[in-house]
C-alpha cells in the first residue's frame, strides 16, 4: 500500500488530539466506535465475504418447523375433505332415511285411506242389499195379489176349478182316513154343494165355510191327518221352487201347534 503525503497547507487545519483522561468514572467517558463499512467495489475490495454454514440444531429447528408446517397443512386439507365426505353421507343417508319414512308414511295413508273407502263401500252395499231384499218380498206379495186375482178370475169363470183342487187334496190322504172335514172359504163352500153331490165321494165328508181362507183353497182334516191346500200354501211352494230357499206358510204354526201330521199336494 502506498504512504500518503500530507502537505504543510493540508496541514494547518488539522486538530491536534489528545489521549482522553482514562482515571475518571465510566460513565465519564466516551466510547468511540469506529464502524467499519463494508468494502464495494468501488473502494476497490474485489474481495468475497465467508458464508456461515448452518449449525445441527439450525438445521433440526428448520426440520421441526417444516414438520409442524406440513402436518398442519395436512391436519387442515384432511379436515376440510372430511367435513365434506361427512356432508355427502349424511346427505346420501338422509334422503334414503327420508325416503323411507315417506313411503312407510304413505303407505299407512293408503291405508287408512282403503280403510275409509271400504267403509264407503260397505255403507252404499248395504242399502242395495236392504232394498233387494224389500224389492223381494213386494214381488212375492205382486205375485200372490196376482194369483188371487187369477183365481178368483178363474172361479167365476170356471166354478169347478175348486171341485179340481179339493180332488187334488183328497188323493194326498191316505185311504184310510175316514170323517173328512172339507173348510172352504164361503163362496167355494157354496160351489162346491152345488157341483159335488155327497155320494161322488167314497168317503163321509162335511163342509166347514171359513171366511179366513183366501178363495181358491181348501183345507182338508181328519181326525190324524191334515191336507193344507190353501192358496197361501200352494203359492208358496211355487216359490220357493222357483225363487229358492224355504217359505213358510201360513198354516206352519198351527201345524207345530197341534202336533198332528200334515200332507201338501202337489201342485
Amino acid at each position: 500500500m502506498a504512504e500518503r503525503i500530507i502537505t504543510s497547507e493540508q496541514g494547518q487545519g488539522a486538530q491536534r488530539w489528545e489521549v482522553p483522561d482514562v482515571h475518571g468514572p465510566l460513565a465519564d467517558c466516551e466510547l468511540v466506535t469506529e464502524t467499519k463499512a463494508p468494502k464495494t467495489d468501488e473502494d476497490g475490495a474485489g474481495e468475497d465475504t465467508p458464508t456461515s454454514l448452518p449449525t445441527a440444531e439450525r438445521i433440526l429447528e428448520i426440520e421441526r418447523q417444516a414438520y409442524e408446517e406440513g402436518l398442519r397443512l395436512g391436519r387442515e386439507a384432511g379436515h376440510a375433505q372430511g367435513l365434506e365426505e361427512g356432508r355427502q353421507e349424511g346427505l346420501a343417508r338422509g334422503q334414503a332415511e327420508g325416503h323411507a319414512q315417506g313411503m312407510k308414511a304413505g303407505a299407512h295413508k293408503i291405508q287408512e285411506r282403503l280403510a275409509l273407502l271400504d267403509g264407503l263401500i260397505q255403507g252404499l252395499e248395504q242399502p242395495y242389499k236392504a232394498l233387494d231384499t224389500a224389492v223381494e218380498e213386494e214381488l212375492v206379495q205382486l205375485a200372490m195379489a196376482v194369483a188371487r186375482q187369477l183365481v178368483r178370475r178363474e172361479l167365476k169363470t170356471d166354478p169347478g176349478a175348486i171341485v179340481a183342487v179339493l180332488r187334488q187334496a183328497l188323493e194326498a190322504l191316505p185311504s184310510a182316513e175316514r170323517k173328512l172335514r172339507l173348510h172352504l172359504h164361503p163362496e167355494d163352500a157354496r160351489l162346491v154343494r152345488e157341483t159335488l153331490r155327497l155320494d161322488e165321494l167314497e168317503r163321509p165328508w162335511s163342509i166347514v165355510e171359513d171366511p179366513a181362507l183366501s178363495r181358491g183353497g181348501i183345507r182338508v182334516m181328519t181326525d190324524t191327518s191334515r191336507v193344507d191346500a190353501t192358496l197361501e200354501s200352494r203359492l208358496n211352494a211355487v216359490i220357493t221352487a222357483a225363487w229358492g230357499g224355504e217359505r213358510g206358510s201360513d198354516s206352519e204354526s198351527e201345524q207345530a201347534a197341534e202336533g198332528r201330521q200334515e200332507t201338501h199336494p202337489h201342485v
